[in-house]
């Protein structure tokens, strides 16, 4: 480095070191889908007017990311921009969190407080809403935060209070045959005129008259949906989406299904009638879900529209429908005597062309039930194209059971030879990870000296503005990556601790299993995923394998280490 005589130095001003900025999430919600509406309070104001704020303080605030919840609940929070932030936050691209206001975080003030009293500081996370003038980082903040419970329980009042009006109001419109909601049946849109009322849509009133000339010809709903498919018939769900409504973006590839035929051929709006009140659901009560209604509580207003089929094809589908209801329960009902097993691996079946969970289903053969998975993503989407979509449940648990009775036999090893119950202090893995973190908290403290020693160099002129910066900015980034590996620890500890306390719940027997008599509840806490590849091949991720792969590592060292004594 650089040095300057300490007799020819020109006085240095003092120079002031810049707290380190927060870095930021901007988080937006609204309860109503926004559809580009120009409301004072839209999704794109709210950003607007958060970004605004945090580039009024840059020394404060580093925009890193803009978390989006449109249309969604605050009366709990299993919202897709939410979690997501919550992802970033735990990964620490995130350590501060921007709100207009309370309400827009959440209206369950209990879940609110909750999380601004437990787990946001136990995160070291940052919070700050605007309009309510709160921010964590003062050290009003105790009292803001009283305030701010206080906030949180008028929230939720105003929460349970709109969803009594607004159940109210919709009540009253259905009575005087109004439709109250957004979403039109298949073959129908909004009235220019009133928009409570329905008009033809013309194009896809075409398709729903062929689909009960279909039916009523004799077609079943499985050739209709297949054969709307194949000419290329845009599914209801990708019609919406193409006519540019924004909340049926996930069905852009959704393909024609029979129960959409069954929905329509069954559906009395096409007679000319207002369907409403099939579902009954409160914005604050069952987070929001709806709870289907019987068809004698639907509320039935005669004559609003044009009809799209007249009552005698009206008839002949529902009569067609109440015979094929009435075939699949004797169906159903053909084998109650044959007992059914309870799936052992609920949830947790994947299939490796889309991703996503397969179903399991049962047929009975020759008075035998047996079982098979499959993934109906070929019949559900466009885009759909995936190579295995069925494999036979009995030659599957038979590869999964031999798969776990070796994993079982290797964790019984693990906890014979090397493990120690968790609360004994000598656990060679915790002891090593608590040294891991000596480590760097000693690093950090020297770090911190050596930028102390640098700044007093500088500003005794010891030191050359251009070498200081570039000192400070290695040393800085040094300790970033320091507290960084101290929070990541942190967190495989908790891990780790996790998997230790599952294995001490299991007796010694348990390790001793072999594969035909491994309990169900045993595979379950054992395996967290099964990708099925083929019908020869699966692949099986087990609960918490980085923690055990971890520990097979530290065991072999251990045992180095104990045959070089």
């Amino acid at each position: 480095m650089a040095r300057k005589s300490r007799k020819n130095f020109d006085k240095q001003e003092s120079v002031r070191i810049a707290p380190a900025k927060s870095q930021s999430g901007i988080y937006a919600r609204l309860s109503v889908e926004d559809n580009n509406c120009s409301t004072g309070d839209s999704i794109q104001n709210q950003v607007a007017f958060l970004k605004e704020f945090v580039e009024g303080r840059e020394e404060d605030f580093q925009l890193i990311d803009v978390y989006v919840d449109n249309g969604t609940t605050g009366t709990n929070f299993d919202r897709e921009g939410w979690q997501r932030l919550l992802t970033d936050i735990k990964v620490g691209k995130i350590d501060c969190i921007i709100v207009k206001d309370f309400s827009r975080m959440g209206r369950n003030y209990i879940e609110v407080g909750n999380y601004m009293e437990k787990i946001f500081p136990f995160l070291g996370v940052r919070v700050v809403a605007v309009n309510d003038n709160f921010d964590s980082m003062r050290k009003t903040f105790r009292n803001d935060m009283l305030m701010n419970s206080l906030t949180n329980i008028v929230n939720e009042y105003y929460a349970r209070d709109i969803s009594r009006k607004v159940i109210q109001a919709r009540k009253t419109m259905q009575d005087n045959g109004e439709y109250t909601s957004g979403k039109f049946p298949y073959g129908y849109k909004r009235s220019r005129e009133n928009k409570r009322k329905m008009a033809v849509d013309l194009e896809a009133a075409d398709i729903v008259r062929k689909i009960f000339e279909w039916r009523i010809s004799g077609k079943s709903c499985t050739w209709i949906a297949n054969n709307l498919n194949e000419l290329a018939i845009p599914s209801p769900g990708l019609y919406r989406f193409m006519k540019g409504e924004k909340s049926y973006s996930k069905s852009q590839n959704a393909r024609w299904k029979s129960e959409n035929i069954s929905d329509i051929v069954t559906n009395p709006v096409y007679l000319g009638h207002t369907v409403q009140g099939k579902s009954q659901s409160s914005h604050f009560k069952d987070n929001g879900k709806a709870k289907r209604l019987p068809r004698e509580e639907w509320k039935i207003a005669e004559n609003t529209h044009e009809p799209l089929v007249t009552e005698e094809q009206f008839a002949i589908t529902m009569e067609m429908a109440e015979k094929s209801r009435k075939k699949y329960e004797e169906r159903i009902g053909a084998h109650t005597d044959i007992p059914k097993m309870e799936n052992p691996l609920r949830g947790k079946i994947y299939c490796v062309g889309c991703g996503r969970k397969m179903f399991r289903r049962s047929r009975v053969t020759k008075g035998v039930r047996n079982y098979h998975f499959f993934c109906d993503s070929r019949r559900r989407k466009l885009d759909g194209s995936c190579k295995q979509s069925y494999i036979s449940e009995a030659p599957l648990m038979e590869a999964i059971r031999e798969a776990a009775e070796k994993q079982i036999q290797l964790l019984g090893t693990l906890k014979g030879q090397w493990m120690r119950p968790v609360s004994t202090a000598g656990n060679s893995g915790e002891v090593q990870g608590m040294a891991r973190k000596k480590e760097m908290e000693e690093e950090i403290r020297l770090i911190k000296k050596q930028k102390s020693g640098l700044y007093e160099n500088l500003k005794e002129g010891m030191l050359e503005q251009e070498d200081f910066e570039g000192e400070w900015g290695r040393l800085a980034e040094r300790q970033l990556w320091c507290e960084k590996k101290i929070k990541d620890m942190g967190y495989i500890d908790t891990t780790e601790k996790e998997a230790m306390e599952a294995m001490q719940k299991y007796p010694d027997k348990f390790f001793e299993l072999k594969s035909e008599d491994i309990p169900p509840e045993l595979l379950a806490s054992l395996i967290e995923k099964i990708t099925v590849v083929s019908q020869e091949q699966i692949e099986i991720t087990y609960a918490y394998s980085d923690i055990i792969e971890k520990w097979c590592e530290e065991a072999q060292l251990l045992d180095k280490k104990g045959a070089g004594k």
